[in-house]
């Protein structure tokens, strides 16, 4: 009966591989493609020959298309305007891919405009220019050049790097359709004189991304730590300044008193404090401002704090006049400033001072939407050496023009 046995294991074999598959070893990984590679329409403006430009010189502007030191192409940009009266709109624009629709959205967070710019003499740290997106049914989205994203800090007679970062355009705000965006503008302010070449997309890594979500973050009791980390800080650069240096060794005693910095500064980034070394005569002396957020950039809601809330912080060394600035994101008025007086410094010994400025002696502090809280701005008003830190919001019922009286401090 099972003579035959032999033949079923082989007849077995043959129909299975009639319905065997082709299976591969591994399988093939579809990875997506480079947004910024696929991306067309990376030259802005190299030069007149191949990119065109709108914006006919009149009574307040004169654009030219210089041949002498270019950075690259046959001619660049020279650009010299003074804004009137009589020039309503003072500005200029690039027929960018012929005015063809691009998508900017898969690429918004990890690109930048990049363009080469100098002058013919002196030095600048700001460019009274916006740079503006706009879509085909007219709406604009604004940014400018930073000082951060200045190479080397400043502007001279050097062809230098300047970087804006897509993600700077406030095109959610405006409502700018980002997917379908027809050129770029450059709106003019005020007066300048300076030469443009080289403007494209370039891939670049921002640390503040734009989001479809709106983070908020709620505070409803005191103290709150402010400043604690390096990389939300703006103003602070060595390559560019020393007028600021971020200490991990600080001379505060107190701020040294109740924490072992050595293990866990490092790992989380934080500084102790600030040293500021400012001289008002200087070649830098522009560069007098920094800055923080309430919280990572992030809407801080101080609504229910605010009217029994003050900043305060710790300086080593002579106090010197400082302007202090607080940003919302929104509202009809999104500053409001104060600059230090003797009523805010209380010695502690003989080289330490403890500042406190309750955010009701602000002028206006109630006009300001305390819900959508930005930022704090610091800028050294005269020359100074001295050190700051420890930064917090904390709790003040006392008389805001007399902070120093409240018995709790």
């Amino acid at each position: 009966m099972f003579k035959n046995h032999k033949i079923f294991p082989i007849l077995f074999l043959l129909f299975s591989c009639k319905s065997m598959s082709n299976v591969q070893l591994y399988d093939e990984v579809n990875e997506s493609p480079d947004p910024y590679a696929t991306f067309q329409y990376k030259n802005i403006f190299s030069d007149s020959k191949l990119t065109g430009v709108w914006g006919k010189s009149n009574s307040c502007k004169e654009i030219n298309f210089d041949t002498l030191n270019n950075y690259i192409g046959a001619d660049h940009l020279h650009v010299v305007w003074n804004k009137k009266e009589e020039c309503k709109w003072l500005g200029f624009g690039f027929k960018w891919g012929n005015f063809k629709s691009k998508n900017l959205k898969p690429i918004v967070n990890s690109t930048a405009i990049q363009c080469r710019i100098r002058c013919d003499s002196g030095e600048f740290f700001k460019v009274p220019m916006f740079f503006a997106l706009v879509d085909y049914a007219e709406k604009q989205c604004f940014s400018k050049i930073n000082l951060l994203n200045i190479d080397g800090g400043k502007i001279d007679q050097q062809w230098r790097k300047v970087l804006i970062p897509l993600s700077t355009f406030k095109f959610q705000k405006k409502g700018v359709n980002i997917s379908n965006i027809k050129e770029l503008r450059i709106q003019l302010q005020n007066k300048g004189d300076f030469h443009l070449d080289d403007i494209k997309i370039v891939p670049h890594k921002h640390n503040y991304n734009y989001s479809d979500e709106i983070f908020s973050h709620k505070f409803i009791k005191h103290p709150i730590s402010l400043g604690a980390e390096k990389k939300y800080w703006w103003g602070v650069d060595e390559n560019y300044s020393s007028n600021f240096k971020f200490n991990l060794n600080t001379r505060i005693d107190r701020m040294n008193q109740f924490n072992n910095y050595d293990k866990t500064l490092p790992e989380l980034d934080v500084s102790i404090s600030l040293l500021v070394d400012y001289d008002s005569k200087s070649n830098d002396y522009k560069w007098n401002s920094f800055g923080f957020p309430f919280y990572k950039w992030e809407m801080a809601n101080l609504s229910d704090i605010y009217s029994t809330s003050a900043l305060n912080f710790y300086v080593k060394g002579k106090v010197p006049k400082i302007q202090i600035t607080l940003i919302s994101y929104l509202g009809k008025k999104r500053r409001i400033s104060k600059i230090i007086n003797e009523n805010n410094i209380r010695k502690v010994n003989e080289d330490l001072q403890i500042v406190t400025i309750p955010f009701k002696s602000f002028k206006d502090f109630d006009s300001v939407d305390w819900s959508n809280m930005k930022e704090l701005r610091f800028k050294i008003l005269e020359t100074s050496k001295f050190e700051m830190g420890d930064f917090n919001i904390v709790e003040f019922r006392g008389n805001p023009n007399k902070p120093t009286n409240w018995v709790k401090l």
